[in-house]
């Protein structure tokens, strides 16, 4: 039996733990509060994961508003891109806090921005894809205007063959992968009427087809430095040298639209890009990542004239059932790769 004086001291403990438990839920439900109310305030920009993780390396230490040369270690023209959006923003007279969120891949960094999980794009993104969800979404200022975008048959780089391409000829007798939500990049390569061209759902399984000896190249934009290099996931790849192909349209940041209404997001963005524009600064960055090389001003056009600068879409695919498909183009009633888990 307890004696009064412990049942007292029971009392007072209980009633002390109790204080406790209700002082820790509500200074919880405190932090919880101003954490979201701080994430509903800043400006959601969405990047691609693999873009996310070498801008951060590319920074080492920095900010984006330090950054004034573009070259060096991780340089390329989506990781540029992020830091020309938010230098845009602050130039245009945005004063509120941003934010980089990952998004996958391209398709579903678009998806955000398009449903609302973004409000806008950290990376350029094909005019025609914005046009399509155009009442969601509104693109900005170009960034890169029709004509600008070119790319390089990218092949591993101790891949002999590929000193051994001297004409177009050669290249239709290679394999190519790409992603078939890449547009322009599918439009162009099916121009090419290749021996076979195979879709995956993402970049890093376009690296790992080349490694394996899947394909034998894949498009990129050039990389900065005079062998323009691409290394991906420890793949090393060179451009077939004396080719560049052209894809067809311009390239802009996407912004939601309800974030567009809402804030006069589009107007200060705007605005920004045509400062760093006509300072000089818009070209400086894609020249310093390796996007506007010097080296291959010369090199074979491939799509300059009417070749490849076709509007015509791709195969249809209404209901999204090939999009995490891997298939090639030349045996698509028995897909090569049907399960891209084993990749």
């Amino acid at each position: 039996m307890k004696t009064a004086g412990q049942k007292n001291m029971q009392d007072t403990l209980s009633g002390l733990l109790g204080m406790a438990i209700v002082l820790s839920m509500v200074f919880c439900f405190g932090i919880k509060t101003a954490s979201a109310s701080e994430d509903e305030d800043a400006l959601r920009i969405v990047v691609a994961d693999d873009v996310l993780e070498d801008y951060e390396r590319f920074l080492d230490g920095r900010t984006f508003t330090t950054i004034t040369d573009f070259g060096g270690p991780y340089s390329r023209r989506d990781v540029v891109e992020i830091v020309l959006v938010q230098q845009a923003l602050s130039r245009g007279g945005w004063t509120g806090a941003m934010t980089l969120i990952g998004g996958g891949n391209y398709a579903r960094m678009m998806q955000m921005v398009s449903v609302g999980e973004a409000d806008i794009s950290g990376s350029s993104v094909w005019r025609r894809d914005i046009d399509e969800d155009g009442a969601t979404m509104i693109a900005s200022h170009p960034v890169i205007p029709v004509g600008r975008f070119e790319a390089g048959f990218y092949m591993l780089a101790d891949n002999s063959n590929r000193l051994r391409v001297h004409s177009l000829r050669d290249i239709r007798r290679m394999r190519a992968v790409s992603n078939r939500t890449w547009k322009p990049d599918w439009q162009a390569l099916e121009k090419l009427d290749l021996p076979d061209l195979v879709h995956v759902p993402t970049w890093q399984l376009m690296v790992q087809f080349i490694a394996d000896d899947r394909a034998d190249f894949l498009l990129a934009p050039f990389q900065p430095g005079s062998g323009m290099e691409l290394v991906a996931g420890g793949v090393r790849m060179l451009p077939i040298p004396g080719f560049k192909i052209a894809l067809a349209g311009s390239r802009h940041f996407a912004i939601n639209k309800i974030a567009s209404d809402r804030t006069d997001l589009p107007a200060v963005l705007n605005r920004g890009l045509k400062a760093l524009e006509d300072d000089g600064i818009v070209d400086q960055a894609y020249r310093q990542s390796g996007f506007f090389h010097p080296a291959v001003r010369h090199w074979t056009l491939i799509g300059a004239d009417e070749f490849g600068q076709s509007d015509t879409d791709v195969t249809p695919d209404s209901d999204n059932s090939m999009k995490n498909q891997i298939f090639s183009l030349r045996d698509i009633n028995g897909r090569l790769y049907p399960n891209p888990r084993l990749f």
